[in-house]
């Protein structure tokens, strides 16, 4: 029997057997087919750790017309905040295997299994990597009124009043933390660490003066920086951003060797199988690579990435690796 009149008596048995009577290995294969192409119609979701405002929804919102063209659904940003990013990535952990639910995570996924004594989930093991997409170095983002324009007068102005420079982070075990951290155990001084549930609310603590520095993503403060509300005293990649060239690296200001990189990925459930975890990776790079995406994520200062899901798998461990040793040193206490 040839394939085409096989899919002729499949289609005829469909319509005058009830399910139950189909042959079993039939009745297998038309289940099978018949559940995936139900979670081929679902909606996506993207869930993100932290609330509208900040990079990674951004990222997300920039994302999402592309990917719901390049999969043919619907693609939700799905805003879970708090706890650092683990009512979010919980919330992915237990979901169905299907390439609905995807964790849109931030540095923070690295940082996890260090700062808290007990997750939810196993960063490792319960999580299927899909991509990489964008990583970035953080800009120091200052209120105005603070007395120090760069990073040597912002060490000064901690060495005179320990306790008195206020910084945010997006959240306890956050990667600002440690960068703030990194920082201050390398120019042996100290500062007070205000945790805030996300970018968006600890850049309104910059903009408020309920604190003095946040090391924020450059997407989150760009437009406060053209209406000098907030004012730069570094960046902590490797190279001056080309959006503000006359800004020096920390590397550049005393603090050889200083690095540190933000990140944002997509992870599905542990155990998803490896044709959706193609197609999800395949529609995410399709995605990023879009001219308007490319135009608008650099201008904010992203770097695209997309990269394989075994490359983002490495990633996190050497993150977590990389930070832990920055949270020993500094014996950060998270709880």
């Amino acid at each position: 029997m040839s394939s085409a009149d096989r899919t002729r008596r499949r289609r005829l048995l469909l319509k005058i057997l009830p399910l139950g009577a189909l042959p079993g290995p039939m009745l297998h294969a038309t289940v099978a087919s018949a559940a995936d192409g139900a979670a081929s119609q679902r909606p996506i979701a993207l869930v993100l750790p932290f609330p509208p405002g900040g990079s990674v929804d951004i990222v997300a919102r920039q994302l999402q017309p592309g990917l719901k063209a390049a999969l043919g659904q619907t693609v939700v940003v799905d805003n879970k905040p708090g706890a650092g990013g683990l009512i979010a990535s919980s919330t992915v952990a237990r979901a169905r295997p299907d390439g609905n639910t995807l964790l849109m995570a931030f540095d923070t996924h690295a940082i996890n299994p260090f700062a808290y004594k007990q997750l939810p989930y196993d960063t490792f093991r319960d999580f299927s990597p899909i991509s990489q997409l964008v990583r970035f170095p953080l800009v120091i983002a200052a209120n105005p009124a603070l007395p120090a324009s760069n990073v040597r007068e912002l060490v000064a102005l901690a060495r005179a009043r320990p306790d008195g420079v206020r910084y945010a982070s997006s959240g306890i075990g956050s990667l600002n933390q440690l960068a703030a951290e990194a920082l201050a155990t390398e120019a042996g001084v100290h500062m007070l660490h205000v945790p805030y549930k996300g970018g968006g609310p600890a850049v309104q603590a910059v903009l408020s003066n309920e604190v003095d520095i946040f090391f924020s993503s450059y997407a989150a403060v760009q437009a406060h920086v053209a209406a000098r509300t907030i004012k730069i005293l570094g960046v902590t990649g490797t190279t001056r951003l080309r959006q503000l060239p006359q800004v020096p690296t920390v590397a550049e200001q005393g603090l050889k060797g200083f690095e540190a990189y933000s990140w944002i990925g997509v992870f599905g459930p542990a155990e998803l199988p490896a044709a959706t975890v193609t197609r999800l990776h395949d529609a995410l790079v399709e995605s990023l690579r879009q001219p308007r995406v490319v135009d608008a994520l650099g201008a904010q200062g992203f770097e695209i990435v997309g990269g394989s899901p075994a490359e983002l798998g490495q990633l996190v461990r050497r993150e977590h690796d990389k930070w832990q040793a920055v949270a020993r040193k500094a014996n950060i206490q998270f709880e």
